[in-house]
């Protein structure tokens, strides 16, 4: 019986290590292969601006159609990052993630009295510990839990001929190191 016991004792605690090993693994995997499908380090603190989803193109995850996305890779190793994003009607909505896919922060043009088509959100993340003492005005002050992670901006296409105004929008939306 003793040796049955140790057999079965050995198996739970394969089996837990196997689990923590698992739950620790894939938000890093997941949040792995999605920087490189949008192009590796290359593409690391610029927006990607990729084509409207349909059912044979998909940038995101579950993707609507009626949303336009962009995309900025973030790396906060050689320090914060700027971001600039216009506001669109009638919805857009910035959303910062961690590289364990954790969602940090997130801003719509609809909160704090909301943004009129064309003003900004604007945010400077940096990692723990490395944000600047002084901000410019009119600039938010996120600090992320990791260095690596995604923002990921949506805006709601109303319809086909909102395309060229939001792409218009998406163009001049800021994702780079801080300057200075």
């Amino acid at each position: 019986m003793n040796r049955k016991l140790q057999w079965v004792a050995a198996v739970a605690v394969l089996a837990v290590a196997f689990h923590v090993a698992i739950v620790w693994a894939v938000p890093r995997v997941v949040m792995s292969v999605a920087v490189s499908k949008l192009g590796g380090s290359g593409a690391l603190n610029s927006f990607m601006h990729p084509p409207r989803s349909t059912d044979k193109w998909r940038t995101v995850v579950r993707p609507s159609p009626d949303l336009a996305y962009s995309i900025c890779a973030l790396d906060l190793s050689d320090g914060p990052v700027t971001i600039e994003v216009p506001a669109s009607e009638p919805y857009t909505s910035l959303a910062l993630y961690s590289s364990i896919t954790d969602n940090y922060y997130v801003r719509n043009n609809r909160q704090d009295g909301g943004l009129a088509e064309g003003e900004t959100i604007r945010l400077l993340v940096a990692a723990t510990g490395d944000m600047p003492a002084d901000l410019p005005d009119g600039i938010e002050a996120v600090t992320a839990p990791t260095e690596k992670g995604l923002a990921l901006v949506r805006r709601v296409i109303e319809n086909d001929d909102a395309m060229p105004r939001l792409d218009a929008l998406r163009a001049v939306s800021v994702c780079a190191p801080q300057q200075g």
